[in-house]
């Protein structure tokens, strides 16, 4: 099915495949088209808030940024705000669509509560009430689903740190975008299963059910790994993180003989803590070498964190399309979500 490139592209009617392979380049459009003018600000927290593909943008910002700067950042999934935010809260409101019902009621308590409020959308609601209120609104291309469109969303909220002297991202998302195009010469469509390993890991995890383990920084990666196979595969995932598992799911995984239908996918770095790496050695030879027919480890590549981070998580988004391919089913469509957005 993977090597017959006519037949996936046929199936994948709204060419997710194609605009994944697009994923470097976009980085490089935002960098170079987006323009900034922000008064001097000084925060004393940063919230994101969002849900689903447009959240998870908050996600890989906090686990990227927790050791890096001294501003606590909270990311928010919720009609509502954290009672903490005030005039000096820095306050991004993430909607690909604009319309996100939950996202534009907190943006209006954001906005009552006079915080310092940024918009990112492609159209729609927020777009027309950053407009009223006058507030800075950084406008994404239209045509995308919010899981793919990543870069528009994520990219922006990196430069605006920079220029408010936050966090100097330059560097990293050179480094970035470099190795974005090394991976994508590996497991882009036209590269056979041999040498593929996003194909090879796709049809391992078939007739699987996966459970994507992160740590630190990959806690985030582990998430959106189990997102994107939820929405482009259609298929149950679950995501967890070490080493918190080892207080509790590692008994579930040793007592309960179902273990055997899951598959164990490990996110992880050449120079990881010796503790984390210790621990992960460990629950592999006690507990999922005897329960799993096969673990999966992968290895992030990259001289920066960011580099690292968006390199699994362009993995995973690769993976997540060829394992619904596997499927025979079309990556685009989610409509149970649709279904239950109209009856709300």
């Amino acid at each position: 099915m993977l090597e017959n490139t006519d037949k996936l592209k046929e199936l994948d009617s709204q060419h997710m495949l194609g605009t994944l392979e697009e994923f470097p380049e976009q980085i490089e459009k935002v960098v170079e088209k987006l323009d900034i003018n922000l008064l001097p600000f000084h925060p004393s927290e940063i919230v994101v808030t969002g849900m689903g593909g447009s959240a998870i943008v908050g996600d890989i910002l906090k686990s990227f940024l927790a050791n890096r700067v001294t501003i606590p950042i909270h990311v928010n999934k919720d009609y509502t705000l954290p009672s903490f935010v005030n005039q000096d809260t820095l306050v991004f409101v993430v909607s690909y669509s604009g319309n996100t019902e939950e996202t534009l009621s907190a943006a209006k308590i954001a906005l009552k509560k006079g915080a310092k409020v940024v918009g990112i959308s492609s159209d729609g609601d927020l777009e027309k009430l950053c407009e009223e209120k006058g507030v800075v609104f950084i406008k994404a291309p239209e045509g995308y689903h919010p899981r793919a469109a990543i870069a528009f969303m994520f990219i922006p909220i990196l430069k605006i740190l920079t220029e408010m002297l936050i966090y100097d991202s330059d560097v990293a998302i050179i480094d970035t975008v470099e190795e974005l195009k090394k991976l994508r010469d590996r497991i882009k469509c036209e590269v056979p299963t041999e040498e593929n390993p996003a194909k090879r890991i796709a049809k391992k995890i078939k007739g699987k059910i996966p459970v994507i383990y992160g740590h630190s920084i990959y806690n985030a990666v582990a998430n959106r790994w189990h997102t994107q196979i939820n929405e482009n595969a259609e298929v149950m995932a679950w995501y967890g993180a070490f080493p918190e598992m080892n207080h509790n799911e590692i008994v579930g995984w040793k007592g309960d003989d179902k273990a055997k239908d899951f598959i164990p996918i490990l996110l992880r770095h050449k120079d990881e803590d010796e503790r984390i790496d210790r621990r992960i050695e460990l629950t592999k030879e006690l507990v999922f070498e005897n329960k799993c027919s096969d673990i999966i480890e992968l290895y992030a590549e990259g001289e920066t964190q960011l580099a690292r981070i968006l390199y699994l998580i362009y993995f995973g988004d690769y993976i997540s399309i060829y394992l619904a391919l596997l499927y025979g089913r079309d990556p685009s469509p989610v409509k149970i979500i649709d279904e239950l957005k109209k009856r709300l």
